[in-house]
């Protein structure tokens, strides 16, 4: 069997097909540069939604109650199905994304970009939990974007 990474995307209305595609641009990419080269094994899903979906996935798995910009749900194992590795879920609020973005003076597809990758680090077991945390994976997210010539996101925080 030819091994080949697979991104698996799920979209709710409000996202375009040129979104579908930018997310898993974004994400092959990310593949590539996390995975050493083994990353034609692996396997992901995303869940490309709104603001009343991610409310209910984060209240029901977080016992949160709102709405957030990313959800990951890392399932990284020895598990293989059809000889890829599953390595977890990510959902992402475009509602969340698009005023995230306005707030922060982003443009849309730079904010996702960055959301897609956070997320996906977080399902490699990255974390901010703590301040040393943080930085490694704020590291880690600006050398990925910036290899797909976006912007350091954190540059203007006060």
């Amino acid at each position: 069997m030819n091994k080949s990474r697979s991104i698996f995307i799920k979209k709710t209305k409000e996202w375009s097909e040129h979104e579908v595609s930018f997310v898993r641009e974004v994400l092959g990419h990310t593949f590539k540069n996390m995975l050493n080269g083994n990353e034609l094994n692996h396997e992901i899903s995303v869940l490309l939604t709104n603001d009343e979906e991610i409310r209910e996935l984060n209240k029901k798995y977080r016992n949160i109650d709102k709405p957030t910009n990313v959800l990951s749900f890392s399932i990284m194992s020895d598990t293989t199905v059809n000889e890829l590795r599953m390595i977890g879920d990510i959902a992402v609020s475009k509602e969340k994304i698009l005023s995230e973005a306005k707030d922060q003076n982003k443009t849309f597809n730079d904010h996702l970009a960055h959301i897609v990758i956070h997320g996906f680090l977080h399902l490699l077991d990255f974390t901010h939990d703590n301040n040393e945390d943080s930085i490694i994976m704020e590291n880690k997210e600006v050398e990925l974007l910036k290899m797909i010539d976006i912007s350091n996101p954190y540059v203007d925080r006060i």
